[in-house]
């Protein structure tokens, strides 16, 4: 299989060393700079498979989404590449207008660390643990940009999610200005537990370490800093070897097309905005998870334009009261006789508006959650 890299990460850069030890692949198109991003060049290489680092700018991320339109191949996009959920959703708009297939990468997996406990062993190492009730998840980062660490927190999110379903709750909190130590503890949908915690590294420190709480166990999942690690119950110790990006990358287009699900993608991204609106704000932050659906988005416009509507309505009849009263003080009567036709405008517009609501019965329908 053919790959070609955009930008350089970390996570790049570990594909890159696993394609240059595997004899099935190489990396034939390599790129630093999306700017610079040219579509026929990388085609002419022969690639069959994009990834795309991240994240991005937001400008720069859509420009080159925009033009990978036209790539026949699998585009796999690391997550986080964006930090704005406007904006993932935008990606995720042109990704379907794609001519190839467009793959959110971590999130499809939700988690390599999980996807990988789950499938290197015959046996499911969770199976001890019952039904899950409460997820905790500590990460040693080295105090640095706060971007940074949230993108790391987004990052990890698809695991929890995939762990303890949808959040719905978000308290995120810190000490004085340091970005870390940083705890955000979250309610899930079902009301289950679910912790993040930033701490600073010390010595003999696995880079993650994963609680997993249940009605009948625990499991402790731990990783080392190329990412193998292990996964203890009450059973025993399990391990599994590091994740094989390369192969995930290039797995069959019809069995990701089938696995694509861009929702914890943009789920992540939500929470992630909530944790840092919770900092800001020192108080609990609810997410909304309703649906995105045409219907719902019509009822949020037409409520907007409703209350715009009132309120410019009322201001204009009080200005064309006044108005009017200078105008007959004043002899103006063309003027006065114009001023009188305001509430007959305003009432026609308020019809024209209430005639716009027996839209919503023409758009289809849809499963809105």
């Amino acid at each position: 299989m053919k790959f070609a890299l955009l930008e350089t990460t970390p996570l790049l850069e570990q594909l890159e060393s696993q394609i240059a030890r595997d004899d099935e692949h190489q990396v034939v198109f390599s790129l630093s700079d999306l700017n610079q991003l040219d579509l026929r060049a990388l085609e002419q290489t022969g690639a069959q498979v994009v990834v795309l680092g991240g994240p991005q700018e937001e400008a720069v991320l859509l420009r080159a989404v925009e033009a990978l339109k036209a790539f026949r191949g699998t585009v796999c996009l690391a997550h986080p590449c964006t930090r704005a959920v406007l904006t993932a959703y935008e990606v995720e708009r042109l990704a379907g207008d794609a001519l190839g297939l467009f793959v959110p990468l971590l999130p499809l997996l939700h988690h390599p660390v999980i996807q990988e406990a789950l499938t290197a062993s015959i046996a499911d190492p969770l199976i001890d643990v019952g039904h899950v009730e409460r997820v905790e998840m500590q990460r040693p980062i080295q105090s640095g940009h706060a971007e940074a660490v949230f993108d790391l927190f987004a990052q990890d999110l698809t695991a929890l999610v995939a762990l303890a379903g949808p959040i719905t709750e978000v308290v995120a909190m810190q000490s004085g200005s340091e970005t870390v130590p940083l705890n955000v503890q979250c309610t899930t949908q079902t009301g289950r537990l679910v912790r993040w915690s930033a701490v600073r590294p010390s010595s003999n420190q696995e880079p993650a370490q994963l609680l997993i709480e249940g009605t009948e166990g625990r499991a402790v999942v731990r990783l080392n800093e190329i990412g193998q690690g292990d996964v203890a119950t009450a059973s025993g110790v399990q391990s599994f070897p590091p994740l094989d990006l390369a192969a995930i990358c290039a797995a069959s287009p019809h069995a990701a097309a089938s696995a694509v699900d861009w929702q914890p993608m943009t789920h992540s991204l939500e929470v992630c905005e909530a944790a840092q609106k919770s900092v800001k704000r020192g108080r609990l932050v609810r997410l909304n998870l309703d649906g995105h659906g045409e219907k719902t988005a019509f009822k949020g416009t037409m409520a907007s334009l409703g209350c715009g509507l009132l309120i410019g309505g009322l201001v204009l009849l009080v200005l064309s009261a006044i108005m009017l009263n200078v105008a007959d003080a004043s002899g103006f009567e063309i003027l006065a006789s114009w001023i009188n036709k305001v509430p007959w405008i305003l009432a026609g517009l308020m019809v024209i508006f209430l005639l716009i609501q027996t839209l919503a019965y023409v758009i289809p329908r849809s499963d809105e959650k």
